[in-house]
């Protein structure tokens, strides 16, 4: 109930106590309702005064407390704030599948239902201006495997592999496939590519999307990446590593709750470099590896890359989206998008080249 009270608490500051009146069952009783009424905000709203702003920041955005204090050993609390209040807001992203239509077919058929932006840097995406969660129409279109629901900071990651027709291409935590299918869209179903993922279940799912986006030349290993040993070297790597999530929370709101407890940040970092170090041995001379963290965290980002890679054989050029963190020898080598600058999920990337 605590976590109900929670959600409450957001739906209301951003869409008025009236809000609440929609609800009429499951965790949110009358009595939680109740205590949210216009005279309690406010009292609420004057308390936060006298809070610290890393508590105020947690209290008025329901977002994760500890979250917020790394952030702010980062940020400067303006910026921390911003970002967090970004992540109240879902920007929606649709990736028209070109090796079954075109972006103009895709693009006049969501104009009936949303004011459609066609990205300036990635021409297949296209920005559903104005709606919050995707309209009926794409989820028709998705269904058809004419376009396919992906955040512009996951088209990032695979835009910067660089992928071409004829190259080998490791993806080695490739499941549920949606930057697989954007490596092969980007080669024209023409680059070999080997997927690896450690979940059996969701190994089915990626099969299962990769056939109805028409994606060919896949090949799908059930393996772990920590330990793979394969005769291949690959003239291109991606490792979209496992992690927190928690540059993901404006996407997936379910993350706000599941992240109220900080996790075992160790335990992905540990995961996170066994991977990387690994998928390194497999890379090619001259080829491009693309280590890249759905993550908020530097721990998950620049203190992976300082320990693992050599700074000077990063590449960002091309890259989009800001340097990294201060302090790290990786700093002004690597990316990071954010919900506030750049309307995606957080997403940390670096590129390495093998020479």
């Amino acid at each position: 109930r605590k976590c109900a009270f929670r959600v409450a608490y957001a739906l209301a500051v951003s869409s008025g106590t009236h809000a609440l009146a929609r609800v009429e069952s499951g965790l949110l009783s009358g009595k939680i309702k109740s205590l949210l009424t216009r005279r309690n905000l406010e009292a609420l709203h004057s308390a936060l005064t006298r809070l610290s702003p890393q508590e105020r920041i947690a209290i008025a955005y329901s977002f994760p407390p500890w979250l917020v204090r790394k952030l702010a050993e980062r940020l400067q609390p303006s910026e921390v704030e911003r970002l967090v209040r970004a992540c109240s807001r879902r920007t929606v992203w649709v990736r028209v599948n070109e090796l079954k239509t075109s972006v103009q077919k895709v693009s006049k058929a969501l104009e009936k239902v949303a004011t459609v932006r066609e990205d300036r840097d990635f021409p297949e995406l296209l920005e559903l201006v104005g709606v919050e969660d995707p309209p009926f129409e794409v989820l028709k279109l998705a269904e058809r495997g004419l376009l396919i629901i992906q955040d512009k900071g996951s088209a990032a990651v695979a835009h910067a592999l660089e992928p071409r027709a004829g190259l080998r291409v490791l993806d080695a935590a490739a499941a549920p496939g949606v930057k697989t299918s954007l490596i092969q869209q980007l080669a024209g179903n023409e680059a070999e590519v080997v997927a690896v993922d450690a979940s059996r279940g969701r190994v089915e799912e990626m099969k299962e999307l990769l056939s109805k986006l028409g994606v060919r030349n896949v090949h799908i290993v059930v393996a772990d990446s920590a330990s793979l040993k394969l005769a291949w070297k690959f003239e291109r790597v991606l490792l979209d590593a496992p992690c927190t999530n928690s540059g993901a929370i404006a996407s997936d709101p379910a993350l706000r709750l599941a992240l109220w407890k900080e996790p075992d940040v160790d335990r992905y970092v540990k995961l996170q470099t066994s991977m990387l170090k690994n998928s390194l041995q497999h890379l090619e001379i001259g080829g491009l590896l693309v280590y890249s963290t759905c993550s908020l965290l530097s721990e998950e980002g620049e203190k992976v890359v300082d320990a693992t890679l050599q700074p000077e054989r990063l590449d960002p050029s091309g890259m989009i989206g800001e340097n990294g963190y201060t302090g790290f020898s990786c700093s002004s080598r690597v990316r990071r998008l954010f919900p506030h600058l750049h309307r995606t999920t957080g997403f940390f990337l670096a590129r390495y080249k093998n020479v």
